[in-house]
């Protein structure tokens, strides 16, 4: 049986963990390290025969493990993945897997002579519409890709602002929180690197005068803030009834997440990408997706549809190809990250979400966000 070790058992990793055991792959979560720890062993059944670690590094040293999985807050998964690599230890890695320049360095030089294979959670670049997409795009009938539209309009935004994610210092923006997925398979379907950018982010809705501790249940502005649990039911129909929510102000001080930002980057053969993100879209505004334009034909797909469209430019001819992809973690791109790392664990595959792919995102990103506080164009170099 494989004994999987755990850093940061959050809610992301419990759900990895929950469809790692749809394979037929005997496992077990040999242990853990979280400062929840003793919490979380009484009330899961899962963790009743787990070892519990406050310290990476004695995990690390006292368990035998034959792979790792990182789930902590963002700011810890590159200080984790470094320590995981100096073991040579498979890694499935949550994103983004840096949030400075200091830490893509880090990662960089960790994992530059380490043979053993990571997973980054990347499961957009694997789902069936991007796989299509990238069949399309390999087999030459659009000719050679010239051009990229990418889009993001978030509907459940709010958590980035009523939420942990709320803390800037800890998830670094929205570029390194959102982007970093659609950097990614941007890049993937090019086959190229990103070699400059340009952005620009702004604030207009989220933040404001609020306590920073205030609580939406005990505001008095329950029927006049649209973000309440009182108009989350009564006039969005979100809940069955109007019920306590937990959620932070999203109209507080202190809060410095953006909520929209817009990015070009030109990859290193010319190409260049348009990419567009919010997160006060709500219902059917939801969209996520991208159009790629060749001389002969543009492929375009979103995951709100799943639906991937081909077009012809010198005939009348459009494809449509839909997918049903409701009942699945991530479009399907769960599923594959999965397979993946139980592939590399059993020594029998290899990652597709590479370590060098998570790199390469973080620093696109963090370089995006250069780009905007600074108002100039940005080499995406180390």
């Amino acid at each position: 049986m494989l004994r999987l070790g755990v850093i940061g058992y959050g809610g992301r990793i419990r759900g990895i963990i929950g469809i790692l055991r749809c394979f037929d792959v005997p496992f077990e979560i040999a242990a853990i390290v979280d400062p929840r720890g003793e919490e979380l062993k009484a009330d899961l059944e899962e963790l009743k025969d787990t070892a519990l670690y406050t310290d990476a590094d004695e995990m690390l040293d006292t368990e035998t493990l034959d792979g790792v999985l990182i789930g902590t807050r963002c700011s810890l998964h590159s200080p984790m993945a470094c320590k995981v690599a100096a073991r040579s230890l498979p890694l499935f890695l949550e994103k983004p897997v840096a949030t400075s320049m200091e830490q893509v360095h880090a990662l960089r030089d960790a994992f530059e002579n380490v043979n053993s294979q990571v997973v980054v959670s990347f499961p957009l670049r694997l789902t069936p519409l991007v796989q299509t997409a990238k069949e399309i795009i390999d087999s030459g009938r659009l000719g050679p890709i010239d051009h990229v539209q990418a889009w993001n309009n978030v509907p459940y935004g709010d958590c980035y602002y009523g939420a942990w994610y709320r803390d800037y210092d800890e998830t670094g923006g929205l570029f390194l929180q959102k982007a970093t997925h659609d950097f990614d398979y941007i890049s993937y379907l090019l086959d190229q690197t990103p070699k400059s950018v340009c952005a620009m982010n702004s604030q207009r809705i989220y933040g404001g005068d609020k306590p920073w501790d205030l609580v939406c249940d005990e505001c008095d502005e329950q029927k006049e803030c649209p973000e309440s649990p009182f108009n989350l039911y009564f006039t969005r129909a979100l809940t069955p009834k109007v019920q306590p929510s937990g959620k932070q102000c999203m109209f507080s001080e202190g809060i410095r997440n953006e909520d929209s930002g817009n990015a070009i980057l030109e990859y290193e053969n010319g190409v260049q990408v348009s990419y567009s993100q919010n997160f006060f879209a709500r219902n059917g505004a939801g969209a996520r997706g991208a159009r790629l334009f060749g001389y002969h034909g543009m492929v375009e797909f979103d995951w709100y549809t799943n639906e991937v469209k081909v077009v012809d430019h010198h005939s009348p001819r459009v494809d449509k190809i839909r997918f049903d992809g409701s009942a699945q973690s991530h479009g399907g791109g769960d599923q594959q990250l999965c397979y993946d790392f139980l592939q590399i664990v059993q020594g029998t595959g290899d990652s597709r979400s590479p370590i060098s792919a998570g790199i390469i995102s973080a620093l696109t990103c963090l370089r995006a966000r250069e780009s905007a506080a600074e108002r100039k164009f940005c080499d995406v170099v180390m």
